[in-house]
């Protein structure tokens, strides 16, 4: 019977860790753009699948009732909108998506409830995120390595630079607390130099956001501001002399990646006296027409899909914020799906967990100013997951590094009494 649940176990723990590196590295997306896979959405299915065993061992008993609770109305709301409104190719695919959304986020908290999984998840998210920053610094210095999206700028596996940015800083957020607090300033500055490289605006942006979070929550050491400040100036340096060695042209590397990259090093440098790109233009154009359609429509929306849908917004994006996105497509009441799945992860959070919940929080509402995506992409959903498990974890163990030893050290304990 022990010999069972210790296979169970790992078998558990194997399914974390391949979702670390399958989805949260956006692998799954990459082989997809690569015609290597029909669909990542395809793979949540099999996945889910996969679990019934783990579901079966624990009697359907579900980790937290605050995600499960947020999935079905999500769901719900969802289904509604897609009933009731007219429908179309739009709001077919994005029904579709959100209710995968909804199945992956409840599967994934359910794999990550063990905390020895739970542990060992967030070390292999360690390595995923260390992954993302080598793949930047090596598409730097090879352009055509990943072919992304956007050329002229780092982004890996994850081929847009804002969705790479945002990946390693949630990645960072969710283990910081694993390194020691004189090691924290190294793991932070080398990730901060991932995100550099991507040369997203909202990422940079982002990622001194969290800093100043992390020094306010002391997740940072306070002694440790005057080191801060000295590691901000040498962040500022680097985007600064890359800027000038790239207007200058007297790099060979630089010379391969084009002009995107170089406007985005003026616009960041230069501010305001920079004329604003295609990519600015776009963002305020699709953003004011989500608060159009909110504003004609402020109680039930447009319907689900309808940001997408060209022939009403005369735009192939959508809003660019999830905001503006869920006010447009469902009123009113889409204002709080986003405040209500952060409140569903953190509100139980205890200690320390409950520092690091405070700044993925605020990250998350950061970064949904910028992303319309932050509840459809799986590298998204797993920082959703794993904060709610490591809130709920806290409850028992408020610092969640010396929790596992305690809980180690009390199996042992119980392992002896029984010999």
């Amino acid at each position: 019977m022990k010999k069972a649940r210790n296979c169970l176990l790992y078998y558990q723990g194997f399914l974390a860790i391949s979702i670390i590196f399958a989805f949260f590295t956006r692998l799954d997306g990459y082989l997809t753009v690569n015609q290597l896979l029909v669909s990542p959405v395809g793979l949540i299915l099999p996945y889910s699948i996969l679990t019934i065993p783990l579901f079966i061992r624990e009697r359907g008993k579900y980790p937290s009732g605050s995600v499960f609770c947020w999935c079905l109305g999500y769901f719900i709301i969802a289904f509604l909108s897609y009933l009731l409104f007219p429908q179309s190719e739009f709001s077919l695919r994005a029904f579709i998506d959100r209710s995968f959304s909804s199945l992956f986020l409840l599967v994934t908290t359910f794999l990550f409830a063990d905390q020895r999984v739970q542990s060992w998840t967030r070390y292999a998210l360690i390595a995923a995120t260390g992954m993302g920053i080598f793949n930047n610094f090596y598409q730097i210095l090879n352009p055509s390595a990943f072919s992304g999206l956007v050329e002229g700028r780092a982004a890996g596996l994850y081929l847009d630079p804002n969705d790479c940015a945002n990946a390693l800083i949630l990645g960072m957020i969710l283990t910081v607390d694993l390194f020691p607090k004189k090691l924290r300033i190294f793991w932070i500055l080398i990730v901060g130099f991932g995100v550099v490289l991507t040369f997203s605006r909202g990422g940079i942006l982002g990622w001194i956001f969290v800093v100043i979070m992390m020094y306010l929550t002391r997740v940072i050491s306070f002694q440790k501001s005057l080191l801060w400040i000295l590691v901000m100036g040498m962040l500022l340096f680097f985007v600064i002399q890359l800027g000038s060695e790239w207007i200058g042209n007297s790099s060979n590397i630089y010379k391969q990646l084009d002009s995107t990259a170089l406007q985005r090093v003026e616009s960041i440098i230069g501010g305001d006296d920079v004329l604003e790109d295609s990519s600015t233009m776009e963002r305020k154009g699709v953003a004011e027409k989500g608060w159009e359609m909110f504003l004609e429509r402020p109680i039930f929306g447009y319907g689900i899909g309808s940001t997408f849908d060209y022939s009403i917004t005369h735009y192939s994006v959508s809003t660019h914020n999830m905001f503006l996105l869920y006010a447009a497509e469902y009123g009113i009441i889409g204002v709080t799906i986003l405040p209500l799945a952060i409140y569903a992860v953190i509100h139980r959070a205890r200690g320390e967990t409950r520092k690091i919940s405070i700044v993925f929080a605020l990250f998350i509402l950061f970064a949904s100013l910028f992303s319309h995506t932050v509840l459809s992409l799986n590298y998204y959903l797993i920082p959703f997951a794993m904060m709610a498990v490591m809130s709920e974890i806290s409850q028992t163990y408020p610092n969640p590094v010396s929790g596992l030893r305690e809980h180690q050290a009390a199996k042992l304990s119980n392992s002896a009494v029984r010999g």
